[in-house]
């Protein structure tokens, strides 16, 4: 028979009551413990007067209070937490500490020098004194640091290593007394004990300290004679013990040490002794192991900073050989690509794919170029993307701008000789780019795909054949079509909602000024002479009407991608400014050309350029006080600002007296004019802003 409801209710309450004496035994036993380990008396048992049962269910929800929140664990008041040093004590004894080591060392090189006028001391004594004085300081910071003052001791022990640094040059450069030979092995052993007390005193200072007394040794003995076996054998040396210390103690403020002292000696040594030919393979070899060492440092700066300048100092040492030169180069970038695929970085593509083309525009003034050679670098960042392909915006770009940059170069490579094959170039690179897209829609997963990096190769595909055709019937008409053109695709994928379409238009324009880049730009550039210059008339001739076109089609493309896409629109409109600017500067140059003798054309050409940007600007801000347009204002004043950095770091410099005279004259009216707009409107601009804000 089952059980009535008041005895499963009595059940329940007798659950209840035994569970809460179980755990008030295991309470009991915890605090037994407790007071057993911290010697408490146990106090008297209270007397326990019996409980009526109450006949209600106990709530099983009843959270169990835990001994510890009861009777805390006393905790050791030896060992407390560390602080960090208050800015005032850190300032105190770091910077302070710092600068007075600096201060002392001059004051001492000051003595020396005071001694010398004087002559109080002989040569050798001043030696002597400032050894002696060295040593005992370090004597002194050792003791200071067994005594517990270990910040101030560093500091003593960088004084000391500075004075003896100091007198050991003064043996051998101010006084002869000691060979070059002997000097450099006096220096490089107070570098080694300066590393040393570093790290006996664990001070990072005091290693680059050490390091820096070590990398100014070749050159503070140096006596001109060009020995690059034994400087790059001794900077490697530096270099890994810098390294290694930047590892194990994490001490990165020396690998950075390290790689600035190399940029400063090997570039030193490439612009200011490579000239013998037999100086070709130390100079490849130390840059590459100089490359190896840096490339997979953790402190991605100096990995880029490597990639962007050692095909450039490749472009330099084999300037001669287009062998070499292509060879290297490109093996240095599969480097940095690797580099980029092990270790991803948001700059890494971007620059090794662009310190390879500035190693080969540094290559060129050197000897001719080869159409196979930059084609290789084409198939090499090619296969980049076929390889290890990436959806991220450098990835995109890389494969965009690989295609457009080689079809360039090859365009200029070709044009005078082999035009005709410019059509067939551009339908290879198109078949190249269809064929990724392919294999990239076969590959992509079906449950995620990833279809920009196929749309945009395919897209590719399509310029590259649209450009095909056109590219054979050379003409500026072409570059004003596809102008029009983009901002036609603009307006309609506006109009359709097309994200996509509208970066297709602006993928349109950047081939547009790549054309008016490489082709358009040029269209005059043998109107050098006065004769020739009278050729085309000054506005009203085919270079201009291609820039002023290019220029209506960016601002009219931006007007209509700023209902949808804003980012999109402001790089089309800024870029028709810059393109409607760079066209009018030609035609100043062009003006220039004309009417101006040979001695004073460059003084014309800048004044004339320095007029056309502050009168640009001066419209600009106008425009934007008409039209409460904040972007216009702010782009005139920064248009502003560059030219009054031309003029003052330029202009002064470069002008004969009246230019001078005339430019400072009519930028100052313009610059006064626009300054008086400001204060005449100065309400109206200020209320435009407080809107803006209230309204964001």
């Amino acid at each position: 028979m089952g059980l009535t409801p008041e005895q499963q209710r009595l059940d329940i309450i007798s659950e209840a009551i035994g569970r809460l004496l179980k755990k008030q035994d295991e309470l009991e036993q915890r605090i037994a413990r407790l007071e057993g380990k911290a010697a408490i008396p146990k106090p008297a048992a209270p007397v326990m007067e019996p409980v009526p049962v109450v006949a209600e269910p106990v709530s099983r929800a009843t959270p169990e209070p835990e001994p510890a929140t009861l009777f805390p664990k006393p905790t050791s008041p030896s060992a407390p937490p560390p602080k960090k040093p208050a800015l005032e004590t850190k300032v105190g004894l770091t910077v302070v500490n710092r600068v007075g080591v600096i201060t002392l060392v001059l004051g001492v090189a000051f003595f020396f020098k005071w001694a010398v006028d004087n002559d109080w001391i002989g040569p050798a004594g001043r030696v002597i004194l400032g050894v002696l004085a060295a040593f005992a300081t370090l004597a002194v910071a050792d003791f200071l640091w067994r005594k517990g003052q270990q910040i101030f001791a560093q500091g003593v022990t960088g004084t000391g290593i500075g004075i003896l640094f100091l007198s050991i040059y003064a043996a051998f450069g101010f006084y002869h007394l000691i060979p070059q030979a002997l000097a450099f092995v006096c220096m490089v052993a107070a570098a080694a004990l300066a590393v040393a007390l570093a790290l006996r005193y664990r001070s990072q200072a005091i290693a680059a300290l050490g390091l820096f007394g070590g990398y100014v040794t070749p050159v503070l003995l140096s006596s001109g004679e060009d020995l690059p076996w034994f400087l790059f054998s001794y900077l490697l040396l530096l270099n890994a013990c810098a390294v290694l210390l930047a590892k194990r103690r994490n001490w990165r403020g020396l690998e950075i040490l390290s790689f600035a002292a190399t940029l400063v000696l090997y570039g030193g040594w490439l612009v200011n002794t490579f000239t013998k030919p037999q100086d070709q393979f130390v100079g490849t070899l130390a840059l590459a192991v100089f490359y190896g060492l840096y490339w997979p440092s953790s402190l991605q700066p100096l990995f880029l900073v490597a990639q962007l300048l050692a095909p450039s100092a490749l472009a330099a040492i084999w300037g001669g050989s287009q062998a070499a030169f292509f060879t290297l180069a490109l093996l240095v970038s599969a480097a940095g690509l690797a580099r980029a695929h092990w270790r991803p970085h948001p700059a890494a593509l971007s620059v090794t794919f662009a310190a390879f083309w500035i190693s080969y525009g540094i290559w060129t003034n050197h000897l001719p170029a080869e159409f196979w050679g930059v084609s290789l670098a084409f198939l090499l960042f090619f296969a980049y993307s076929v390889l290890w392909p990436s959806a991220s915006v450098e990835g995109l770009a890389l494969l965009v701008v690989n295609g457009a940059v080689y079809y360039s170069v090859c365009y200029w490579l070709l044009e005078t000789q082999h035009h005709n094959w410019l059509g067939l170039l551009a339908v290879v690179v198109a078949a190249a780019y269809l064929a990724l897209g392919a294999y990239r829609y076969r590959r992509q997963p079906m449950e995620q795909p990833e279809m920009r990096p196929t749309m945009l190769a395919l897209g590719a595909a399509l310029c590259f054949l649209t450009l095909a055709i056109p590219i054979q019937f050379t003409g500026f008409a072409i570059s004003m079509a596809w102008s029009l053109e983009a901002a036609a695709v603009t307006w309609i994928g506006v109009r359709l909602r097309s994200v996509k379409a509208v970066w297709s238009a602006l993928a349109m324009f950047a081939l547009v000024l790549v054309r008016l880049v490489s082709i358009d730009a040029w269209m005059y550039a043998n109107a050098t002479s006065y004769a020739n210059s009278q050729s085309y008339p000054l506005l009203w001739n085919a270079r201009f009407l291609t820039f002023a076109v290019a220029a209506a089609g960016l601002f009219l493309a931006a007007r209509w991608a700023a209902r949808s896409l804003r980012l999109v629109a402001l790089i089309e409109y800024f870029g028709g400014h810059a393109v409607l600017l760079w066209g009018l500067s030609m035609e100043a140059i062009g003006w220039a050309e004309k009417t101006t003798p040979a001695e004073n054309l460059l003084s014309v050409e800048t004044v004339a350029i320095s007029i056309l940007f502050a009168a640009y600007a001066a419209i600009l801000v106008s425009m934007g006080v008409a039209a409460r347009s904040a972007m216009n204002r702010i782009a005139g004043l920064a248009l502003i600002a560059l030219v009054i950095a031309k003029l003052y770091l330029f202009d002064i410099w470069q002008l004969g007296r009246i230019y001078r005279i005339s430019a400072f004259v009519v930028l100052g009216i313009l610059l006064i004019a626009t300054s008086f707009l400001y204060s005449r409107f100065r309400g109206l601009v200020e209320g435009w802003w407080k809107d803006d804000e209230a309204s964001s």
